[in-house]
């Protein structure tokens, strides 16, 4: 087995995440720090450490839906000097290594998936597998019927390097007005993971989001789960989200 997919399999993360502590040079093989992810390593006979510590895989797969409050950081570690709230900080206390399925910006709530399944965290995260996820967004001024079916049609958008990308939402859904009538209340449902990449469309409407909440990715459904709180998923929400990420005939 590789080493990157040892690690992702351990819990430290998709493997995309797992190359960079290789990287930063975290990861020993039996007593030797190495480079590459793409070494093979015997899961039963070679001693693998994270930061000295031995890393083994798990003995069963935990899949958590969270409801990630607003002002959170995804992630599971804490940069130095740093004190805003982590995601880790919510599972400091939980028995099993997790870490988040992709992320959610700072300021978006709703549903994270937790997991120390690397390789279905791999395929949810892959652009070729296109798993949607919904939101719900808070948006600057009144929407009108008609920009609804502007915005199903798509848009041209810029990502942080300057590159181009054309995104067309599976379902954008009027929902109604806030409370004051100045904003609306839309849903969207996407297949694209980029970064900030609902904020950007809407913008390409000059429609700000004001408020992001994510409430569904795939077949998991965030509910009525409290922010801050997290639930196990059910074995059937286990068994449809890897049908989604490809994944049916192993799961």
């Amino acid at each position: 087995m590789r080493l990157n997919k040892f690690l992702a399999y351990a819990g430290f993360g998709a493997r995309r995440k797992v190359e960079e502590l290789i990287k930063q040079g975290r990861v020993e093989v039996n007593g030797q720090v190495v480079d590459s992810p793409a070494v093979e390593i015997d899961p039963k006979k070679d001693v693998v450490k994270v930061d000295g510590e031995r890393v083994r895989l798990p003995r069963k797969f935990v899949y958590i839906a969270f409801n990630k409050p607003q002002g959170v950081l995804t992630a599971m570690e804490r940069a130095p000097g740093d004190k805003r709230p982590i995601v880790a900080d919510y599972f400091r206390n939980y028995p099993v290594r997790l870490f988040p399925v992709g992320r959610l910006d700072y300021n978006t709530e709703g549903l994270l998936i937790m997991t120390n399944d690397g390789e279905l965290a791999d395929r949810l995260a892959h652009p070729r597998y296109h798993v949607p996820k919904t939101y719900i967004a808070k948006v600057k001024g009144r929407v009108k019927p008609a920009e609804i079916e502007r915005m199903k049609k798509g848009a041209l958008l810029v990502d942080d390097k300057g590159k181009k990308f054309f995104i067309k939402p599976l379902d954008v859904k009027l929902l109604h007005p806030s409370k004051t009538g100045r904003n609306t209340y839309v849903q969207i449902t996407i297949d694209q993971g980029k970064n900030r990449v609902v904020r950007r469309f809407f913008d390409r409407f000059d429609h700000g989001v004001l408020k992001l909440k994510r409430v569904a990715i795939g077949p998991v459904k965030l509910g009525d789960l409290p922010k801050g709180y997290y639930r196990e998923l059910t074995p059937e929400e286990v068994k449809r989200l890897k049908k989604a990420a490809g994944l049916e005939e192993e799961g």
